[in-house]
């Protein structure tokens, strides 16, 4: 039963994670009203946390490696409240940068804690299944737009941020008091805990192509979530269907519902199939021919559009087998091998919120701001999520099947 609530423990700070990622797209208006901001402005802001990230996930690995989990994930936690709470009091654009950079250093602590305490708590074969279900519980936080919206629209962005930030808080005080390290049954008799990897086994890693190939997939097929779902998708979507904020909150919250089915699916897909590539070619394919239905094909009724978001969902959830890929590759240095991971993939993150918001701003009218946005400007833009899933095809299809390692 410990080993469970631990996990749970763990995947709340990731939920909390995603919400954070996804929350400027909710409050886009309110923090270009509060802060005098463009869309390039909202975008280097929300991708602040995302910088912060990327720029980690490789030290957070070597630092849970050397000081455990518990003793990294608390403070980590606790400073991810705190920028939270001080998000909630910011008045200009620049502390908000500076905010959200804090927030993103503590949250990049959530997700490799999360798998470190899987691999210490669960036996080898469960580890597919459990990195499916903790990015299950992300989505689920991103899926949280339409209510997060309308608790906005009661209370205001402020105060929304303000409790989040306590339920941050609160959760950190939990972790301190029931999370532990390794369990004492996870290791056999006289076994001592790996030491940290040397210089030479860092430089493996990182030297290896396929590594690289796997980090590129791993981005590039996934980042509709955050460009699309987490700060432009919500434009978009009233732009093109006539729908009001809270309305087309809840409708870019279906690509997350998708990815919730999706990172179940894929985690046991592969174990089945005993294959990492097939399914990952797949869900390329698949990616692929959805968005550009999505964007292209002019006069889709809302409810097509709703199922393709799905669908985009489900198939760029496939980015989960790439952690499986990266473990598989270096077993015994899994945890920078998904820290690289995790550094590319959130660097990608961090790239493709502003990127998409210079699109806007050189395709639009000469009219500034958001509402003269057309349809055909974010249609231009969001064109570059169509050429980053290509590109993660073509990654998949160079990528050789590694083993999966033995349970």
């Amino acid at each position: 039963m410990l080993p469970w609530i631990v996990w749970v423990l763990s995947a709340l700070f990731v939920v909390l994670n995603y919400v954070q990622q996804v929350f400027p797209d909710i409050i886009g208006p309110e923090l270009g009203a509060a802060f005098h901001a463009d869309d390039a402005i909202l975008g280097s802001i929300a991708s602040a946390y995302f910088y912060a990230y990327a720029i980690l996930q490789i030290p957070v690995g070597l630092i849970m490696d050397r000081f455990g989990v518990r003793r990294s994930l608390v403070p980590a936690v606790l400073v991810a409240g705190l920028g939270t709470l001080a998000f909630a009091f910011t008045h200009t654009a620049e502390s908000a940068f500076a905010v959200r950079l804090l927030m993103g250093a503590g949250s990049a602590f959530s997700f490799i804690g999360c798998l470190k305490l899987v691999q210490e708590w669960f036996p080898p074969g469960r580890f597919s299944m459990l990195a499916g279900m903790t990015n299950t519980a992300g989505m689920l936080g991103a899926a949280c737009t339409g209510p997060l919206a309308l608790l906005v629209k009661a209370i205001g962005w402020r105060s929304a941020m303000g409790w989040i930030g306590g339920a941050e808080l609160a959760l950190g005080v939990l972790i301190f008091f029931v999370v532990r390290d390794r369990a004492v049954s996870a290791l056999p008799p006289g076994k001592a805990a790996p030491a940290m990897p040397g210089p030479s086994g860092m430089f493996s890693v990182l030297r290896d192509g396929q590594v690289w190939l796997n980090a590129i997939y791993a981005t590039g097929i996934s980042l509709i979530f955050v460009a699309f779902g987490g700060l432009w998708g919500s434009g978009y979507i009233q732009k093109a269907y006539g729908l009001d904020a809270v309305a087309a909150d809840g409708t870019s919250s279906i690509l997350f519902l998708g990815g919730i089915a999706g990172s179940l699916f894929y985690g046991w897909y592969s174990d089945y199939l005993k294959s990492r590539k097939i399914p990952m070619v797949q869900a390329g394919i698949g990616g692929l021919l959805t968005i550009s239905l999505l964007l292209y094909v002019p006069g889709i009724p809302l409810f097509v559009f709703e199922v393709g978001l799905f669908l985009a969902g489900f198939f760029s959830s496939a980015n989960i087998i790439s952690y499986a890929v990266a473990r598989d590759l270096y077993p015994s240095l899994s945890g920078l091998s998904i820290g690289f991971l995790s550094t590319c993939y959130y660097a990608g993150n961090a790239t493709s919120q502003p990127l998409v918001g210079f699109l806007l701003e050189r395709h639009a009218s000469a009219v500034p701001g958001t509402d003269a946005l057309t349809v055909a400007d974010y249609r231009f833009a969001l064109t570059s999520l169509v050429v980053f899933m290509a590109v993660a095809l073509v990654c998949a299809l160079r990528l050789k099947d590694p083993p999966p390692v033995a349970s």
